[in-house]
């Protein structure tokens, strides 16, 4: 039996908790670097984007089967669906992209001092390191590659601007390619090749294409900018709704097919971190609904309001972050105090701003471009 819409609903808002549970790792991580405060949890932040790309792979498909069908994949209605997202992902994004421009130098200044006191933990020298930040916010092949968001697919681009953008660029990849991603989940057997090749392009990629400081045979990826590291994490979550969608329709009972898209799921996430892996199996959980209390708490005002803005949280939470700490750092005194004071005064100071800044944005620039956006698909015919 299917659920009702209530039903649906609440698992959403929960998955809008799951989603603010993330973009504020993502935030605290930055922040903890920021001041050189040195914790487990949060120096895997980056695992949070992996886990934002679950989420996308599954909301996708799970918003597609719930007004469409395979026949529409590659018509108008497809287009439709893709105008929509695209007023839901650039308006933000190019807004952002044109502080970006305005403050470039002085961004770049107060990043190259903040990590002269506090080097990224990877650099051996850390006595003699001395950064030098340039965004070449000015160059036309620089605005052609972030305006169409190919950024992420061109070696060396993928951390070109103070954004941690380089995940919005992945997303858009995985948006072309979703037409024959889901068109492969019509079978058994095109699914199991699909999981295959994603996997083995995960494993490869690394390799051949770079992994962060080091090169690879074909190219340098300083991130796993481009499809072919993760599209094995939005196949994943891509095999979650077609599990959910599944598990609601033969009234939750165990079946073949539901075990069988459950093996998909960890197939594909298998070759990412294995705090990725507990996550995604946390995330079953919440989908499912098999805890109520955890989805209620994720449903709660507080993760909703912040699963609302968590986009902008997610984007713009680095001009703050910058700006705050290296304020900070021009006192002596706040050099001189444990790490762990430093992020809980950090902390305080910039999260008021975050959130309030994040929420302008929704509201102002998110909401308005969904609007259009919404507005733009009703006049194609």
């Amino acid at each position: 039996m299917i659920q009702r819409q209530s039903d649906q609903y609440s698992h959403l808002a929960a998955l809008d908790g799951f989603r603010a549970g993330l973009a504020l790792w993502v935030y605290t991580g930055h922040l903890a670097k920021a001041v050189g405060y040195s914790n487990k949890l949060l120096a895997l932040h980056p695992l949070a984007v992996d886990l934002f790309m679950v989420l996308s792979g599954f909301l996708m498909v799970h918003t597609w089967k719930g007004r469409h069908g395979y026949d529409q994949l590659f018509g108008v209605t497809a287009i439709k669906f893709y105008i929509a997202r695209l007023f839901r992902i650039a308006p933000l994004y190019f807004v952002l992209l044109g502080v970006c421009f305005l403050l470039a130098d002085p961004l770049a200044t107060m990043h190259d001092q903040i990590e002269t006191i506090f080097p990224p933990p990877w650099i051996a020298d850390k006595a003699n390191y001395h950064p030098v930040t340039a965004w070449a916010v000015t160059s036309p092949h620089w605005w052609l590659a972030h305006l169409s968001f190919a950024y992420g697919a061109i070696p060396g681009m993928q951390s070109s601007t103070p954004l941690p953008d380089w995940s919005l660029s992945l997303e858009m990849q995985f948006y072309l390619l979703f037409p024959l991603l889901l068109f492969s989940f019509r079978t058994k057997k095109l699914q199991i090749l699909l999981v295959a090749a994603s996997v083995v392009l995960a494993l490869l990629s690394p390799r051949l294409l770079g992994n962060y400081l080091d090169a690879g045979s074909l190219a340098h990826f300083g991130q796993p900018s481009f499809i072919t590291y993760r599209l094995n994490a939005f196949v994943a979550g891509m095999a979650a709704a077609n599990w959910l969608r599944h598990h609601r329709q033969t009234g939750n009972s165990i079946t073949k097919t539901s075990v069988f898209y459950i093996l998909l799921g960890l197939v594909c996430i298998a070759p990412l971190t294995k705090p990725v892996i507990l996550l995604y199996g946390i995330f079953f959980i919440v989908i499912s609904g098999a805890q109520p209390k955890l989805n209620r708490w994720l449903s709660g005002r507080p993760l909703h309001f912040l699963g609302e803005i968590s986009y902008s949280i997610y984007l713009a939470h680095i001009f703050v972050v910058t700006g705050c700490v290296y304020l900070l750092i021009q006192s002596e005194g706040y050099l001189n105090i444990a790490p762990g004071l430093r992020f809980l005064i950090a902390l305080t100071a910039t999260a008021p701003f975050v959130f309030g800044t994040s929420y302008i944005l929704y509201r102002c620039v998110e909401l308005r471009g969904i609007s259009f956006g919404r507005k733009f698909v009703k006049r194609i015919s």
